[in-house]
């Protein structure tokens, strides 16, 4: 079908708003001037059409009802070029009004043109006994290669004239194409325009409606609503629910996975890559590039990520002998408070009451890492760790890394940020309290300096930009409701997070000083708990962590640096990567071309962790598939080493991205390392220990890492120099609670560091090129 007759009057009202123009504008009546002089010659530049056609679509995979879809309805409608070259010429005059009104009368009359052919649309559907599923248009909806099958269903290049380039856009410019899916449901015509997925989010005449999401996590159901135009990561992280999104809800990580149970949405170009054939018929999509059009019904498939393996044990030996120092502890600075000293607040008792009544005096360790949350319930008077809580870091939903979080906070998503922090720790308050009696004296938190932004609510803005200045990085002195005190009288109070708090009276919180935007407080921490502060020996602090923060030198002076490490040791921006969670290949091993891997928790093979990635590249070196450059040999270089097969059938592959990821982190590390040793003026031979710190270092296996040029080899040896210590960050808030010189210690050892900025040195950018390759470069 070809419709070149419309009767469409321009409006006025429209195209202005398209400007920003109302009738209380100071501009309107000169606009409006333009506008009616502009009319007459509008009208003879523009040459309406449209054509509609018949054609098949089974290729691209959409379902309904389980079936698939194979037939749509293409329509190209257009206004002609003469509107836009005029509007060009305009602009070259340096009329600019006058050239953004001529574009606007294009943007107007197009959408008056898809509204008058509803008619015929529906009309020559119901002739051809069709009924409309749904509207889709490119590239929100589908991939914009639809445009070329629209274009050639059509015959727009014979009827009309229209071109398309290699980038699928018609010309001209002001050319529209809609597809139609179709069924034989003759009762159903959903041929509307869905605002949602308009492009132009700031169109005047945008309507956002919404949907009904049933969600099925856990045996349980929960219904939502949710806005069109929002992915279901955007819904779901705004009612609280967090999915992991290492790469910040981008497309480009593959962990939000979902299953849309009923109707599922047209795959895009990130579903086809991370999901196989199969498990896109089942319905799995990316929570981040599913824009639900319809209700639907989605089960929720991450909750695993609870089980997330966190490092909190250490040697109890090295605390114990603290407990000495209990009675002299003095709230890390503040003012004693006697027993008689209280205070109201919001009808609540504060203070620190009769402590003889009590049956034990608790301290909390707190580390709040990028990713995973940390906390340890102390007994003041031994040094005894009496409780432990771990969880995922959900602030993770805005992204893996910190640069992600200070992008997310900086676009409005500072509050949710903050709370979910502060939920996540008065849940943790609760869990490690309940069934004790006693009462809490104190609580430390250690945690890098962007969270300790986020915790405390300050803004990022100036974090994440050159000169990249932090709010503040000196020891906070806080309390229990000062931190928690508007949550507790908010109407959260029902929620898990406050469940088994019962009545708390205050108790101080002390959190660390940071040295710099990208040395936080966890490193200072770490140090104070390996004894910087007291040793003559030059010693060094790995963090193996997302940022890939570093010290080194002894209770004379320290260096520190941070080095973008990325969140491959933890599992991200690997293909097949996830965290420390049950099911995670944790350990491989290549023989005789057979490959044994190893699970924690030996369940089912659910993705590779750190560790895991960290062992495969080792054992693909080892048996030549992987090169010295990193370069993985044929086939494997298209299709991945295939190291498991998990739940489904699905393929666990480790791929030549992944590879390249391990070589940046790895090099990255490596890198910084030999540069604050450089800079110190040491060599490893003088060094006494190298402290490998965080989850993903004390499961590691040393050797491997010093395989491929993690770690160097001068270290280990016949005397090993490197040792993984665990959580150093917690070990060190557990000093905090129990040493009384604690926070001058901390201060003293802020004063002493020197941060060695490693992107502007060119020793750095040499040694980063060198250890790119795999192999210990000595």
């Amino acid at each position: 079908m070809k419709i070149t007759e419309f009767h469409i009057e321009l409006s006025k009202k429209n195209v202005l708003s398209f400007l920003d123009v109302d009738e209380n504008s100071d501009l309107y009546e000169e606009i409006s001037c333009e506008f009616e002089e502009m009319l007459p010659r509008a009208y003879e530049l523009i040459k309406p059409a449209v054509l509609l056609a018949f054609g098949d679509i089974s290729d691209y995979g959409i379902r309904k009802d389980g079936e698939t879809v194979e037939t749509a309805l293409y329509g190209i409608n257009t206004v002609g070029a003469g509107l836009s070259e005029w509007s060009t010429e305009l602009f070259a005059e340096g009329d600019y009004l006058k050239g953004m009104l001529a574009d606007a009368m294009a943007d107007d009359y197009l959408f008056q043109i898809d509204q008058a052919v509803q008619t015929a649309v529906v009309e020559m559907c119901k002739k051809n006994g069709y009924g409309i599923i749904r509207r889709l248009e490119a590239p929100q909806d589908i991939p914009m290669s639809i445009q070329k099958r629209a274009f050639d269903a059509t015959g727009a290049g014979k009827e009309l004239g229209l071109k398309i380039k290699e980038s699928y856009m018609y010309d001209p410019v002001k050319t529209v194409c809609q597809v139609y899916l179709l069924d034989r449901d003759t009762s159903r015509f959903h041929n509307e325009h869905d605002c949602s997925k308009c492009s132009n989010l700031t169109c005047k005449m945008r309507k956002i409606p919404k949907v009904s999401i049933l969600l099925k996590m856990k045996g349980q159901e929960l219904c939502i609503t949710a806005e069109k135009g929002k992915s279901l990561l955007q819904t779901l992280q705004e009612k609280k629910i967090f999915l992991p999104a290492v790469c910040g809800g981008k497309g480009s990580c593959g962990k939000c996975s979902v299953r849309v149970l009923e109707d599922a949405v047209v795959p895009t170009e990130a579903d086809r890559k991370y999901f196989r054939a199969e498990e896109l018929e089942e319905g799995y999509r990316l929570a981040c590039r599913f824009y639900p059009e319809e209700d639907c019904i989605v089960e929720l498939e991450n909750e695993r990520e609870e089980d997330f393996f966190v490092v909190t044990d250490h040697k109890k030996e090295d605390i114990s002998g603290l407990a000495d120092h209990k009675k002299e502890v003095n709230s890390f600075g503040l003012p004693d408070h006697k027993e008689e000293d209280v205070f109201e607040t919001e009808s609540r008792t504060l203070g620190y009451g009769n402590r003889e009544a009590a049956d034990a005096s608790y301290g909390i360790a707190v580390d709040i890492g990028t990713t995973t949350i940390a906390m340890q319930l102390l007994k003041l008077e031994s040094g005894e760790v009496a409780n432990v809580y771990t969880a995922i870091n959900k602030q993770r939903a805005f992204g893996a890394d910190v640069i992600s979080r200070i992008e997310a906070s900086n676009s409005g998503h500072g509050e949710e940020l903050k709370q979910s922090i502060r939920q996540e720790l008065l849940k943790g308050i609760a869990e490690l309290m309940k069934g004790k009696k006693g009462r809490i004296q104190s609580m430390a938190i250690g945690a890098n300096t962007t969270m300790v932004h986020l915790l405390m609510g300050y803004s990022c803005k100036t974090l994440g930009v050159s000169p990249f200045t932090p709010v503040n990085i000196d020891t906070i002195h806080t309390s229990f409701y000062g931190l928690f005190g508007d949550m507790l009288s908010s109407d959260l109070q029902g929620t898990t997070a406050f469940r088994g708090l019962g009545e708390l009276e205050d108790f101080p919180i002390m959190v660390c000083p940071g040295i710099s935007t990208y040395v936080g407080g966890d490193i200072l921490a770490g140090m104070y708990a390996m004894g910087f502060d007291k040793t003559e020996d030059i010693h060094v602090l790995i963090d193996l962590g997302t940022n890939g923060e570093m010290a080194i030198g002894n209770k004379e002076h320290i260096l520190v640096a941070s080095t973008a490490a990325g969140p491959a040791f933890e599992g991200g921006n690997i293909i097949c990567g996830t965290g420390s969670i049950p099911g995670a290949i944790c350990s491989v091993s290549l023989m005789e071309n057979q490959t044994e891997v190893k699970t924690i928790g030996d369940q089912a093979p659910l993705g590779i962790c750190g560790t895991g990635v960290i062992d495969t590249v080792y054992e693909l070196m080892c048996g030549e598939i992987i090169d010295e450059t990193g370069r993985m040999e044929d086939p494997y270089f298209d299709e991945g080493f295939l190291l498991a097969k998990g739940e489904r059938g699905k393929e666990i592959r480790f791929y030549q991205k992944d590879v390249r990821e391990i070589q940046l982190a790895k090099s990255a590390v490596r890198a910084g390392l030999e540069t604050l040793v450089a800079r110190y003026g040491t060599s490893y031979d003088k060094i006494g220990k190298i402290y490998i710190a965080g989850g993903f270092g004390y499961k590691m296996d040393i050797q491997k890492a010093v395989g491929i040029g993690l770690l160097p080899e001068a270290c280990f040896g016949r005397d090993p120099k490197i040792e993984a210590v665990g959580n150093s960050c917690l070990r060190g808030v557990e000093k905090c609670l129990l040493e009384k010189d604690a926070v001058s210690a901390l201060q003293g050892l802020k004063a002493r560091a020197e941060e060695v900025h490693l992107s502007q040195d060119k020793l750095f950018q040499q040694l980063y090129m060198e250890h790119m390759y795999f192999g210990d470069e000595e």
